[in-house]
């Protein structure tokens, strides 16, 4: 006893035939599941039942034909699905970037911050630490630039230039 040959859609059919005026193939040529595959398809597409006829090498009065069967309902309803399931996978897999890139941004900021709060945990078990007298931040590597020769705050530059910016 053998197995029925299994069908599978091609997924490039429909595109190969949008992209040509004429198919490489003709209708006729076609197994009756290809038809359905490739007629609804093109009904999902936009192409009418002419145009069809026109590029697949058969009589308008086939296209009809094919597009009554109930192969290609089911067909059309698949396409349909794939598209709303592609279109839904394509916006998870933005989201995800978003994320992962969000993710990345976070887990340098807190490495940052742990380096900052172990600068300032140092020199406070050492007992060097010391502030700026005008702001009282630490004056420990990270928050501490040099300009004309005098060591400054970042923290009170970064808040200078926040307060200029938004007026």
């Amino acid at each position: 006893m053998t197995a029925q040959e299994r069908w599978e859609p091609d997924p490039l059919m429909v595109a190969a035939v949008l992209s040509m005026p004429k198919a490489s193939r003709k209708m006729t040529e076609l197994s009756g599941p290809d038809r359905s595959w490739l007629v609804a398809g093109l009904t999902l597409a936009g192409v009418t039942a002419d145009e069809i006829a026109e590029r697949t090498g058969c009589s308008r009065r086939l296209v009809m034909a094919i597009r009554a069967e109930d192969m290609t309902q089911v067909c059309k309803i698949a396409q349909q699905q794939t598209g709303e399931l592609e279109a839904e996978l394509s916006a998870e897999r933005s989201e995800h970037s978003v994320t992962r890139r969000d993710l990345v941004e976070k887990v340098a900021e807190a490495e940052r911050l742990r380096m900052q709060l172990d600068q300032v945990l140092g020199k406070l078990m050492v007992g060097t630490l010391t502030a700026f007298p005008r702001c009282g931040h630490p004056r420990v590597k990270y928050n501490t630039y040099s300009h004309g020769g005098a060591e400054r705050c970042r923290e009170c530059r970064r808040k200078w230039q926040a307060d200029r910016r938004a007026s």
